[in-house]
C-alpha cells in the first residue's frame, strides 16, 4: 500500500493542515482528534493523520469524509524490534517530506517519542506541539525505559510547544524546566457534555437490548492492554458477583489482552455474567445502561471515558493513580490498587441504587466542554499558521 492514502480537496479552498499523530481506531485520543475537527471550520482548519500500521482503520471513512489524508509509516514487515523502530522513523521522515508537512501535532506519552518528533523534523516540520496523554508506559520492555530517560531532557530540541491533559502527565512526559515553569497549556479532554446526558428512555431501550433489564451493570470502557489493568477489574467483578448474583459486567472496547481476559472469566466461571461488547460508536447511549462505572487503571493521563461517564450521571469507581482533576463529580470513589478486591467490590456495591444526577454544567464549568477545547485548538493553530507564514 502506498504511503499516504488520499480523498482529493476541492479546488480553490486551500484550508490549513495540521498532521495529527493518532490511530484511527475507537480509542479516547482518536475520539477527542475527531470531536476537535468535526467542530473546527474546516474551510481555514483541517487534519490528516500520520497512522503506523498498514490496515483498515474503524475510523478512517470518517476522516475521509471530512477532507483527511491517512499517512502510513509502517514497518509492521520487519519482524525484529529494533530494526523496526528504526525503519519506522525513515518512514515517517519520508511520510513529512514527501506530503510537505509544515505542522506536527504529537499526541503521545512516553518521552519516547523525541523519536518521532526527531524524524518529523528531519523531514521538513517547521512547529511540533507535544501533546501528553498518559502518566505511563504500557510498553516495559527493558530499553523503553532507560531511552525514554535519554530521551526526556533532548525534548527541547524539537518542541515548539508543550500541551499536557492533566498535571500527571505533564509531569510524566515533559523535561523537568517545562514542568517547573509551568510552560505547558492545560487542554482538558473535553467532550460534547449534553450528548452523554442522562436519558431514562433511552437507559430502558438499552438495557431491553442487551438483555440486561434487572440487573446491576457495571460498566468498563477501554481498550484491553496492560494499563487498563482488566485482569484486576476481573478479580474484583468475581468478588461483586459473589457478593451480589444479580451483578453483570460490561466490558467495551478490544485490544490485544481480549482472548486472555476471555479465558480468564471462563476459568472463573463466569461467562454468563459478563458481556464482551467490542467497540462502540454509540458510548453516549452505552453509559446509560451502566449502574456503575469501573476504571481500576495502572495509569491514565485524564481518561476521556472518565468525563463521559459523569456527564452520563454515572457514578464512578477509579484507581488513585487517575488524576483528582478528572473527578468533578461528587459520586466519585477512589482506591488504591493495594487495596484488596473485597474492599472494591464494597465501593461498587455502595452505588447500588444509586440515584443518577446530572453534573453537565459542573463538568462544563471545570473545562470539559468541548466549545471552548476546539475554540482553543483553532485559533491557536491559524496563529501558528500565520506565524510560518503559511497562510
Amino acid at each position: 500500500m502506498k504511503n499516504s492514502i488520499d480523498l482529493k480537496r476541492d479546488k480553490g479552498k486551500n484550508p490549513l493542515i495540521i498532521l495529527v499523530h493518532a490511530p484511527l481506531g475507537v480509542g479516547g485520543v482518536t475520539n477527542l482528534m475527531l470531536n476537535i475537527q468535526r467542530n473546527i471550520d474546516r474551510k481555514l482548519l483541517n487534519f490528516d493523520y500520520l497512522v503506523f500500521h498498514d490496515r483498515i482503520e474503524p475510523k478512517e471513512q470518517f476522516v475521509y469524509s471530512m477532507g483527511s489524508k491517512k499517512l502510513i509509516a509502517s514497518a509492521d514487515n520487519i519482524k525484529f524490534k529494533p530494526l523496526r523502530g528504526i525503519i519506522r522513523l525513515f518512514k515517517i521522515r519520508n511520510v513529512c517530506k514527501n506530503n510537505n508537512v509544515k505542522i506536527f501535532h504529537f499526541n503521545g506519552g512516553a518521552p519516547l517519542g523525541f523519536l518521532t518528533m526527531f524524524a518529523a523534523k528531519c523531514g521538513g516540520v517547521k512547529w511540533i506541539t507535544f501533546h501528553s496523554h498518559n502518566g505511563g508506559m504500557s510498553n516495559e520492555g527493558f530499553l523503553v525505559k532507560p531511552i525514554s530517560a535519554i530521551c526526556k531532557p533532548l525534548l527541547n530540541l524539537v518542541v515548539d510547544d508543550y500541551w499536557a491533559c492533566s498535571s500527571i502527565a505533564a509531569r510524566f512526559s515533559f523535561p523537568r524546566s517545562i514542568v517547573r515553569g509551568k510552560k505547558y497549556y492545560f487542554m482538558p479532554n473535553a467532550i460534547d457534555l449534553h450528548k452523554f446526558k442522562y436519558n431514562e428512555k433511552i437507559r430502558k431501550q438499552v438495557r431491553n437490548e442487551l438483555g440486561l433489564s434487572g440487573k446491576f451493570v457495571i460498566g468498563h470502557a477501554g481498550r484491553f492492554n496492560r494499563q487498563k489493568n482488566h485482569a484486576f477489574l476481573i478479580d474484583i467483578f468475581a468478588e461483586i458477583h459473589r457478593k451480589d448474583s444479580n451483578a453483570v459486567l460490561v466490558l467495551f472496547g478490544v485490544g490485544e489482552l481480549q482472548e486472555s481476559i476471555k479465558n480468564k472469566v471462563n476459568a472463573l466461571e463466569l461467562n454468563d455474567y459478563v458481556l464482551f461488547y467490542g467497540a462502540s460508536n454509540q458510548m453516549n447511549r452505552m453509559y446509560q445502561a451502566m449502574d456503575v462505572f469501573l476504571m481500576p487503571s495502572l495509569f491514565e493521563g485524564l481518561p476521556v471515558v472518565g468525563v463521559e461517564a459523569q456527564a452520563a450521571g454515572l457514578p464512578i469507581v477509579f484507581s488513585d493513580v487517575i488524576t483528582r482533576e478528572v473527578g468533578v463529580a461528587p459520586n466519585i470513589e477512589y482506591l488504591s490498587l493495594k487495596e484488596p478486591v473485597d474492599i472494591w467490590a464494597n465501593k461498587v456495591l455502595k452505588f447500588k441504587n444509586a440515584k443518577r444526577t446530572d453534573y453537565c454544567r459542573e463538568l462544563e464549568e471545570a473545562g470539559f466542554d468541548q466549545d471552548k477545547m476546539v475554540a482553543h485548538f483553532e485559533k491557536y493553530y491559524l496563529d501558528v499558521g500565520k506565524k510560518l507564514k503559511l497562510i
